[in-house]
């Protein structure tokens, strides 16, 4: 505080104000002699700029050297000390310049002592209030800091799921290719490296545009036909108002890989697989057809999504009926994005 840009100015307003509030009352009778307005006004505010400066210079140089110790402590306690001498040495030298009745003695040495001494207590005080605001705002500063690299590693986290998820789903589909087609396991391969440099592109994005994710659904399901052929059909009814809102990556491409793996499907009995929005939402449905041997699930697709909109403060809708299975992706507005986490 006593370092502030504008101390000099607090200090001034503090002495005038200590001026004014002993000339009103009359307090210069205490002295046993009338002392004229001009030197009463120089010497308080004479020790009022210095009660300050001794502050300024306590904090400056003395804290440093006492570490051990609470500032606050040291800052009171080696003020008080000078502020004792500094009343000494004033009604010394007040009684050389005025002499007569202001010579020194005890009583003047002792209302200059409770003069500089409620003035340094004041200002300890307001320090004291000062240093307890600013640890406090720190403090927050770095509660908010923690918060926000915690909620970037959790993102993170989540994020780093999807990567070996995809990677060993696509590497198993592309072994039983090599093993049966391999012109089209080497066409297989290409858009693997396409599809998957999207999702190494937008691994620390937390948002993506819907018409940005769309594209990269279209590259998704190349991949699949590819690998089915004609056995999967997609159908798209997205407004063009909906395109520009976004969505967390690749989580459309986590739910079609979802539908393939619970469900059966062939050339003859195809798989339709359907994506439409309204304003608020994005559903992707499929008309169910359970494979006749269920296997084992990691529960990594439809958790992953879950908590990467639990991240944004969203939540997703998962209606499982008994002829469709549909998932809800709620879409976010390009104004919400500055949202507050968890």
């Amino acid at each position: 505080m006593f370092s502030h840009r504008y101390s000099y100015l607090f200090a001034g307003l503090l002495g005038g104000y200590s001026f004014l509030n002993i000339y009103v009352l009359d307090g210069d009778r205490l002295y046993a002699v009338e002392l004229d307005v001009l030197p009463l006004l120089i010497i308080i505010l004479s020790l009022t700029f210095l009660v300050w400066g001794i502050n300024q210079l306590v904090q400056n140089r003395v804290q440093k050297n006492f570490k051990q110790v609470h500032p606050l402590v040291i800052q009171l306690s080696f003020s008080m000390l000078a502020v004792a001498g500094l009343a000494f040495f004033s009604a010394e030298i007040t009684g050389m310049i005025l002499q007569g009745p202001f010579s020194f003695s005890l009583q003047n040495f002792l209302l200059t002592l409770a003069f500089t001494s409620r003035i340094n207590l004041f200002l300890n005080s307001i320090n004291g209030i000062y240093f307890f605001q600013k640890k406090y705002k720190e403090k927050e500063l770095e509660m908010e800091r923690v918060k926000s690299l915690t909620s970037e590693a959790k993102l993170e986290s989540i994020n780093s799921q999807l990567n070996p998820h995809f990677f060993f789903n696509n590497l198993s589909a592309l072994s039983v290719l090599i093993h049966t087609d391999v012109l089209r396991a080497d066409r297989y391969l290409l858009k693997l490296s396409e599809v998957y440099r999207y999702i190494l592109k937008n691994r620390g994005n937390e948002l993506v545009s819907l018409q940005e994710e769309l594209n990269f659904l279209e590259h998704y399901l190349e991949l699949l036909s590819i690998r089915f052929e004609d056995a999967l059909r997609f159908k798209m009814n997205i407004k063009e108002s909906c395109r520009t809102k976004f969505i967390p990556p690749a989580v459309l491409q986590l739910l079609v890989e979802n539908v393939v793996k619970h469900n059966y499907f062939t050339p003859k009995m195809p798989l339709e697989i359907s994506l439409i929005c309204d304003e608020k939402y994005l559903r992707i449905s499929n008309l169910k057809q359970p494979k006749p041997a269920v296997e084992p699930t990691s529960g990594i697709g439809l958790q992953n999504i879950s908590q990467r909109y639990q991240f944004l403060n969203l939540d997703i809708r998962v209606i499982d009926q008994p002829e469709f299975f549909t998932v809800e992706l709620p879409l976010i507005h390009e104004e919400e994005i500055t949202f507050s986490r968890r």
